[in-house]
């Protein structure tokens, strides 16, 4: 209770004239590792836009630290289709995190998956089921407004919103799929993250951006002989889950060059340092 109370007058401080004070506020707020919504909602502080922007902009520093602290790529449970979807997902929700604006009140990605896959559990039969429940229907589309936005690696935000770039959906795809006891794998596709399923005659490709149109990779491959070899060796067999979360990454680093965040470029980097070939 007394940290919250505390926060209260940090708030208060936030615009202060004093540059000591300012800067011991933000050394303060380093220990809310970046989010302050239950902190807010406890004390019934409602902000106005511009001061919810400032405050949001004054923790983001905690939010980097706490992304680079609680980094830890795990050594090998990563490297295949099959991996370790928990310690995937629990790496999606470090980055989910980071994204947030540390501000709005909002329920983890663990949570909003596991309600997700909830409604879904009576309707979904098969990991096809699954995408048109998903895709087919419209709930969730393709951000074909704003492809950069850092957001679309926020898988929280676009759970929420219903909308992300092909691999945010895909993702979504994925970790509602193992809810289910369903299969379905990441297709690593130069320039358009693809969905992996298995079907009776080989495996099928599910374009989740488009309302998840389904693609025999037999019937691809046979339509497109002139396809580039890394084209080729992405349909044959599903990614890792470490490709996957590879390319999470290096989308994050375009959207936050694009916006000139130059730091949380640099820290995306670093985090893409530590994985092992």
């Amino acid at each position: 209770m007394g940290k919250t109370a505390d926060f209260g007058s940090l708030v208060k401080l936030l615009d202060d004239e004093n540059e000591q004070v300012r800067e011991g506020v933000q050394k303060a707020l380093l220990e809310y590792q970046g989010d302050a919504s239950d902190d807010l909602a406890a004390l019934g502080i409602r902000l106005k836009s511009q001061d919810a922007d400032f405050l949001s902009r004054s923790l983001h520093p905690g939010r980097q630290k706490a992304l680079r602290d609680h980094w830890a790529m795990p050594t090998g449970n990563l490297r295949h289709p099959d991996g370790d979807h928990d310690a995937l997902e629990s790496l999606l929700r470090l980055i989910s995190d980071f994204l947030h604006d540390g501000v709005t009140l909002r329920s983890s990605l663990s949570d909003q998956l596991d309600l997700l896959a909830a409604e879904t559990e009576l309707e979904v039969v098969t990991a096809l089921d699954l995408s048109i429940w998903l895709f087919g229907s419209g709930r969730f589309k393709g951000n074909k407004d704003s492809p950069y936005d850092p957001r679309n690696s926020d898988l929280a935000w676009c759970l929420e919103e219903g909308r992300s770039n092909p691999l945010g959906l895909s993702l979504i795809y994925i970790l509602t799929a193992q809810r289910l006891g369903l299969q379905v794998y990441g297709c690593n596709y130069p320039g358009h993250f693809l969905s992996m399923i298995d079907g009776s005659d080989g495996s099928t490709l599910i374009d989740v951006f488009h309302r998840g149109r389904p693609i025999p990779a037999k019937k691809l491959l046979a339509d497109h002989p002139g396809l580039s070899k890394q084209a080729v060796e992405a349909v044959s067999q599903p990614c890792s889950l470490a490709a996957i979360l590879l390319r999470v990454l290096a989308n994050m680093n375009i959207a936050f060059h694009k916006e000139k965040r130059i730091e949380d470029a640099l820290l995306i980097q670093d985090l893409m340092k530590t994985f092992r070939p």
